[in-house]
């Protein structure tokens, strides 16, 4: 039997047909895990455009905004049959369906055989899933030393924001996995060498974390303002935060940056700054009438 008889049987198999498939909301707790995991469809159209990361693909990603049942069975049925010819990336994404139980119901063991065998014919995006599985406990034991491995692999294969994965782990540790935060340091800075924003940010964040043995004010500011200028609200709000902390001797003295980064967060959506913008003005004008 040729290799390509082989995959068509075994996904014709596992994959059930479009009107056995058991399509069910979400309910609280599956909500929660809405944001795990990573859709193939539209990487490779988005991932060749300057400055786009992993996090735009997802949120660009149409099978995020697949809501209607007979969407979601015709969309099912396409993916089917793409399977069923060996595509990599819809095995992928029939098992990100399975795996977060917004569209279908739940089947966290099937999504991790789709998974495997999506990974084994090249699909980078399902090495991360398989990361998310080990990391959740989706379908196994939560086994954060195989989620490492599997991140290690997704980074090796492509997919950047394992790196802010694997630097947030090792920064905070977890059973089994020390705190280290000279390895968190290491993957956030090769996440943010790949242009991940959100590697950037907690490279910026952990630097200038006091109490961090990483402690490195320079590099925290070069790296926050390097986030914040591309729109990352996170970053603009932590070196708001920063200027406008209380020091012996304070790095802002007259409040300019503090008011730059504060209007900037404000522009670019921040209910905590434009908060702050308010109770400046409030006491500006108490200090007026007095």
């Amino acid at each position: 039997m040729s290799k390509s008889a082989e995959v068509f049987n075994l996904m014709d198999n596992l994959l059930p047909l479009a009107e056995d498939v058991d399509l069910a909301g979400p309910d609280e707790l599956q909500r929660l895990y809405a944001g795990i995991g990573m859709p193939s469809l539209r990487a490779k159209e988005l991932s060749g455009q300057a400055g786009v990361t992993y996090h735009e693909i997802k949120a660009a990603n149409p099978l995020l905004g697949l809501v209607d049942p007979i969407r979601i069975r015709n969309r099912y049925v396409e993916l089917r049959e793409q399977a069923l010819l060996g595509d990599a990336d819809a095995l992928n994404d029939l098992g990100w369906f399975w795996l977060n139980g917004l569209r279908l119901k739940p089947n966290p063991a099937l999504a991790r055989r789709l998974f495997k065998v999506a990974a084994v014919m090249g699909a980078s995006e399902a090495l991360f899933n398989l990361a998310e599985l080990a990391f959740y406990g989706k379908g196994l034991v939560v086994n954060p030393g195989l989620a490492i491995d599997y991140y290690e692999q997704a980074f090796e294969a492509g997919i950047h924001c394992a790196a802010q994965a694997l630097g947030s782990l090792y920064e905070r540790g977890d059973e089994g996995v020390i705190v280290d935060h000279g390895k968190a340091i290491s993957w956030y800075k090769r996440g943010a060498a790949e242009q991940d924003l959100m590697a950037c940010f907690s490279l910026g964040r952990l630097a200038l974390d006091e109490t961090s043995p990483e402690y490195d004010p320079a590099l925290g500011l070069y790296w926050l303002q390097w986030a914040a200028m591309r729109g990352l609200v996170l970053a603009t709000e932590r070196l708001a935060e920063f200027y406008f902390s209380t020091f012996e001797s304070p790095p802002d003295p007259d409040g300019l940056l503090f008011r730059f980064w504060r209007d900037l967060a404000i522009s670019q959506g921040s209910l905590w700054a434009r908060e702050l913008r308010a109770s400046d003005v409030a006491i500006q004008q108490v200090c007026k009438s007095s």
